[in-house]
Parts: structure tokens; C-alpha cells; sequence
């Protein structure tokens, strides 16, 4: 009986784990330019986040690495991030409608693609 119940708890917790939607929207990135400044290669890009469902996605968290290194504090627009390093959708864009797409940018030290991974998602 209790081998019934610990199945079921396993069962009930991958359904919740697979109810995150995480394959209905998908990330983009584009490099625009790249360029010398102060003798280091800067490059920047262009970030779509599109919405592949045909509900409005409330919130997105997508998450960085060391990759993720910024020019400085005012080379990324039309996203926020938070004091961990995640980026979330800005105040002014609070959501992304359905079958709709979303574009931020940000300028990074040297010309590596950052990686940025959706950690979850709320429709």
C-alpha cells in the first residue's frame, strides 16, 4: 500500500513539474554588431522571446550565467533584472500576448553568446 502511495506522489509531482509550459515559448538570440572599445571586443544582441501558445504568458524568469557579463549597468533595455541575475519582463511589458513575440537587447563584454535559459513561466 505504501509502495501505491509513494507512485502516486511521484506521478503527482512529474504532472506538476510538466504543467510548467516551458516548451510553449522559446528564446531567440541574434548578434547585431560587434566592436572594439577600450581594446575589448563588445558585441551586441537582440533577444526574442516568443510565446508559441495561444494564451497570454503572464510572466517569464529566465536565468544567466557567467556568460551573461554586461558592459555595464545600462547595457541591456526592454528587459529588468533581478538582484540574483534573472531577467523578467519590465513593468512597461508586463506581458506577452498569445502566438506574439517579444524582442529585448544588451550589449556584453567580448563576443561569447550568453547563456540564458527559461526557468518558468506563467500563463
Amino acid at each position: 500500500m505504501k509502495f501505491i502511495q509513494l507512485v502516486c506522489a511521484v506521478l503527482f509531482c512529474l504532472a506538476i513539474v510538466s504543467a510548467n509550459h516551458i516548451k510553449d515559448c522559446s528564446i531567440e538570440q541574434k548578434q547585431i554588431g560587434s566592436w572594439m572599445e577600450n581594446n575589448h571586443v563588445v558585441t551586441q544582441y537582440s533577444v526574442t522571446i516568443t510565446n508559441h501558445k495561444n494564451k497570454v504568458l503572464k510572466s517569464i524568469n529566465i536565468s544567466t550565467d557567467s556568460t551573461f557579463c554586461l558592459k555595464d549597468s545600462t547595457s541591456f533595455w526592454n528587459i529588468e533584472r533581478l538582484s540574483n541575475g534573472d531577467l523578467v519582463l519590465p513593468v512597461g511589458q508586463p506581458t506577452i500576448s498569445a502566438q506574439s513575440s517579444y524582442t529585448f537587447y544588451l550589449i556584453l563584454k567580448g563576443s561569447t553568446h550568453p547563456n540564458l535559459h527559461i526557468t518558468s513561466v506563467v500563463y
